[in-house]
């Protein structure tokens, strides 16, 4: 469910603020595949995926609404981290 915070946000501010996200993640892989060394062509992959998500949310007029778990391997790939990051500490 969307947060009161987030149902009153204006369509520029939610634009404004995925953007900024976008940005974040983009900077956060650059730093990531720097430091492994990744392969250019999964740059690359990585790079037209983001780029493809990000102008489809450039096209939007309206403020995406929560759908039940679209993207259900990321959020096993979290939960997976966050267990990590548990049992290390």
């Amino acid at each position: 469910m969307l947060s009161k915070e987030v149902k009153q946000m204006t369509s520029k501010d939610t634009r404004m603020a995925l953007t900024k996200a976008f940005r974040e993640v983009t900077l956060g892989l650059i730093g990531l595949f720097d430091v492994y060394d990744a392969d250019p062509d999964l740059t690359e992959a990585a790079a037209e995926a983001l780029g493809r998500i990000y102008q489809a949310h450039l096209k939007r007029s309206e403020p995406p609404v929560a759908t039940p778990n679209p993207n259900r391997a990321l959020h096993g790939l979290a939960e997976e981290m966050e267990t990590a990051a548990f049992e290390a500490a």
